[in-house]
């Protein structure tokens, strides 16, 4: 079972990048020299008690130990800024090239997790946490080796025991608390998932059931989390104070042992309780730690389980931009909607994709774009599979207008900009205009440096909209593709946007489901069943 818990450790471990791994295991050996010298302090202190020697070698070596322990400290916090920089690194990475089907509700309501609160836990470890454990279990079993020299082998393993007592009555206590706190950990991540749900939502429920009726649903789940809540901070009190009590059992214990051993040397029964205490003292830190440990555990299974999400492969040896951007689907099946999708769709030519809900049609997109891979067949861009080119390479030759309008907040040019951000503003100014966005930049002095609110509170959903349109236009790749990205406007704006897209010399791929006489679509892929 040690085995099994030793290899459950390693696999967690190893959810940390390579070089914070390293900068953890340097600190802890700074840890284990820190108890070491500690140890050595105070069976100084007690020798020097006995036999009555001049304070200079107490001093020397408390202050080599508190030397030491400074620099493993400072070294603690500063490796921990390091280790939430790794963290955040790799997990921009991971996520980076993370399938987007594995984004579900769930899984982004862990990755606010781990954002907002895993990783910053992080930076704990170094300082904080390897002391506690590390620092904590090691300088008892370093003491007991003084009190040996001190008062002798038999003294030395009474403390031992009274030691081990206490280790044992932490144990449970800290075992009941895991239980407790697994069970508010997954309710924790539920009431996570509900709350983004009840935030994204938070129109369609107050129309529907009022400013009340709206929060009634998550007000549920929180009051669930808060009874959870409420039983680890009932368990946490609990083991603090068997903790407590553990702590205090060595000193009272090797105190009756010696007077009942006839030692009547005040000085050396002193100094064995001044030995007891300190190595009995870091259990409290056990105790209080004990919470913290477990979320640590927790974060640190939910970064492993982000950072090994469902990843698209990089080829080792990608092929150069092609010449050419004629696309091939070619015998593609994606459950459950696809199923031998077999088309070609020639360069610069406008398609539409049809077809009844449910049949398909975001889920093609998305292929063509490479967010996901198909089960089974091919698509290729030039007659190269997109497998084989490094997604940052293909990402250049693709734009892409979602079904629902995304803005960031900040300003209408940061907005577009994102389709270039190397883009002057006379290029933005053309976009914006290209989306028919004249209207927008008007009604401010600041034109496109005007903000666009939180979010793009300032915008109507149809200038949402068409933000994202001139994004998409500014990027200029030869390949457009627009999931319905019409819907919110009026007839003529659509035209209009419609009649400057048809002069882009570019392959357009779109979904829509109003009138498509305005597109003169060249051809029409008909998903339906």
């Amino acid at each position: 079972m040690k085995e099994t818990i030793e290899r459950s450790d390693n696999k967690l471990f190893s959810a940390l990048p390579t070089a914070a791994r390293q900068r953890i295991i340097n600190v802890s050996l700074g840890w284990i020299l820190v108890a070491g010298l500690e140890a050595f302090a105070y069976t100084i202190l007690a020798v020097a008690l006995i036999n009555h020697w001049s304070p200079f070698w107490v001093c020397t070596s408390a202050g080599l130990a508190v030397f030491v322990t400074v620099i493993v400290n400072r070294a603690g916090y500063l490796t921990g800024v390091r280790l939430a920089g790794d963290l955040y690194s790799a997990l921009g990475h991971a996520l980076a090239r993370t399938k987007l089907s594995w984004f579900d509700n769930d899984h982004r309501a862990q990755i606010a997790r781990i954002a907002g609160q895993g990783i910053p836990g992080f930076m704990s470890i170094p300082a904080h946490q390897l002391q506690r454990f590390l620092h904590a279990p090691l300088l008892p079993a370093c003491l007991i080796l003084g009190i040996g020299y001190v008062a002798g082998i038999k003294t030395a393993f009474a403390a031992g025991i009274l030691l081990a007592l206490s280790l044992l009555a932490q144990f449970f206590s800290q075992r009941a608390l895991k239980r407790a706190d697994t069970k508010r950990h997954q309710n924790e991540n539920q009431t996570t998932a509900a709350t983004l749900e009840f935030v994204d939502h938070l129109e369609l429920l107050r129309s529907a059931a009022g400013p009340i009726g709206a929060i009634e649903r998550i007000s549920k789940r929180w009051q669930a989390q808060e009874k959870e809540l409420a039983k680890t901070n009932l368990a946490s009190a609990l083991a603090i104070f068997v903790s407590t009590l553990a702590s205090i059992l060595p000193i009272a214990g090797i105190a009756g042992f010696i007077l009942l051993e006839g030692e009547t040397n005040a000085i050396l029964l002193l100094a064995i309780i001044v030995l007891t205490g300190r190595a009995s003292a870091p259990l409290v830190e056990l105790a209080s730690a004990g919470l913290s440990l477990n979320d640590l555990k927790a974060s640190l299974e939910s970064l492993k389980n982000t950072t090994h999400a469902p990843q698209l492969t990089e080829p080792k040896d990608p092929k150069p931009a092609p010449q050419h951007y004629p696309l091939q689907v070619k015998e593609v099946t994606h459950a459950p909607v696809l199923n031998g999708i077999n088309t070609t769709i020639p360069q610069g030519s406008r398609v539409r994709i049809l077809g009844p809900s449910g049949s398909g049609k975001s889920t093609l997109l998305e292929l063509l774009m490479r967010f996901d891979d198909p089960e089974s067949g091919q698509i290729t861009l030039g007659e190269v599979a997109l497998s084989d080119f490094s997604y940052e390479e293909l990402a250049t030759h693709i734009a892409y207008v979602p079904q629902e309008a995304i803005v960031f907040t900040g300003t209408l040019a940061d907005n577009i900009r994102i389709g270039n951000p190397d883009a002057s503003d006379q290029k933005v100014v053309e976009a914006a205009r290209q989306a028919s966005l004249n209207a927008v930049i008007a009604r401010s002095d600041q034109g496109i440096h005007q903000s666009v609110g939180q979010q793009g509170s300032a915008l109507s959903g149809g200038e949402r909209q068409r933000v994202t349109l001139a994004r998409a236009l500014l990027k200029g790749a030869p390949i457009l593709i627009l999931d319905e990205a019409t819907s919110a406007l009026d007839n003529a704006t659509e035209e209009e946007i419609i009649e400057n897209l048809r002069s882009l010399d570019a392959t357009i791929i779109f979904v829509t489901h109003r009138e498509t006489a305005h597109w003169q679509p060249d051809m029409t892929i008909d998903l339906t069943n």
